[in-house]
């Protein structure tokens, strides 16, 4: 059976949004790469001060399976990803909302905020669907966030879904670049699921 990958363009075409948008693709990346490596270090930083006060180690921190395999009560790996969570959600959803509205420290610094579809500006809610679930939970491989959630559902269940849970976060990741690369909207899954965009900010005179 041949595939029509026409009518399959066609399709996955009429479903995307082509709005053209006024943020540069590359000012975009290094939005992202800002917060991936800013946002990644605070996100980590309970779990890495927790690591050095139990171990004294000055040694790289492995993630939240180590606590066990030290010897420690699984506590202090729920304790420590709980601590780590709070902390991504500060940068990524308390920042944007109170903080700079509509903008984590990469947007911040590249003149771009987020913003809903309609123009008006983002609400806690709102945030949480795009960077909770459409980033924390689904595009897993974009945000550090996700390992530590991933680690402790692991944990929870005593079953490890880490491995298959990232393969799918990377195909959605890998997904949403292509939206935001291909189409005029720049518009990422995450975006979709939240019904929001990226738009510059227009500087007072």
């Amino acid at each position: 059976m041949q595939l029509n990958m026409t009518g399959i363009y066609t399709k996955l075409y009429a479903i995307t949004d082509h709005t053209p948008c006024d943020v540069d693709t590359l000012k975009r990346l290094g939005a992202y790469i800002v917060d991936w490596v800013v946002g990644g270090i605070f996100t980590g930083l309970p779990a890495v001060l927790l690591y050095s006060g139990l171990t004294k180690k000055q040694d790289m921190f492995g993630g939240l399976y180590v606590f066990e395999s030290l010897g420690y009560a699984r506590g202090w790996a729920f304790l420590a990803g709980a601590l780590c969570i709070l902390f991504a959600l500060f940068y990524f959803v308390y920042v944007p909302w109170r903080i700079w509205p509509g903008q984590t420290l990469g947007k911040h610094i590249a003149g771009y905020r987020i913003e809903k579809t309609d123009g008006t500006a983002v609400d806690l809610l709102t945030l949480l669907k795009r960077q909770v679930i459409g980033g924390f939970l689904l595009e897993g491989a974009a945000f550090v966030a996700s390992n530590y959630i991933r680690q402790l559902v692991t944990l929870s269940l005593s079953y490890y879904v880490d491995y298959y849970w990232q393969i799918a976060g990377m195909i959605l990741t890998a997904l949403s670049l292509i939206l935001v690369m291909k189409t005029d909207s720049h518009r990422s899954l995450h975006d979709y699921l939240a019904k929001t965009k990226v738009a510059c900010v227009e500087k007072s005179s």
